[in-house]
């Protein structure tokens, strides 16, 4: 019994029943649209509806939207992606003239972490688990 769940913050995103329903139809027939019919009468579609500001990104409260667009969101992305370009520089086997790493491992990630996070990393691009 396939159950698709969407969670969304109460009033921000989906604001009428209209659009609700819509949605449910669309994300059962996309789900249909790839395991076939038989399961259509066994497929529940579920919206769950999160009041405001019990939902946070980067522990600030949503919907905060001059948090979402002002400077200390970017940044928040601007280290995280930093961290995650050093991960994959030190996974490339990038050296200098004496063969050591040019890269620097990103912060909190422990010795030898590399080769299990990048196995994993490949799996999930791979589609396996």
């Amino acid at each position: 019994m396939p159950i698709i769940t969407v969670k969304v913050i109460k009033g921000v995103v989906l604001t009428s029943d209209e659009q609700k329903r819509d949605l449910l139809k669309k994300m059962t027939d996309a789900f249909i649209g790839v395991v076939g019919d038989v399961a259509r009468p066994y497929t529940y579609c579920i919206i769950e509806e999160t009041p405001l500001y019990e939902w946070s990104i980067g522990g600030q409260p949503l919907p905060d939207l001059p948090f979402l667009y002002g400077p200390e969101y970017a940044e928040m992305h601007a280290k995280a992606n930093a961290m995650m370009k050093a991960f994959i520089e030190s996974q490339s086997g990038a050296a200098d003239g004496d063969g050591a790493a040019t890269a620097a491992a990103p912060e909190n990630v422990p010795a030898g972490g590399h080769d299990e996070w990048s196995r994993r990393a490949q799996d999930i691009w791979a589609g396996s688990t």
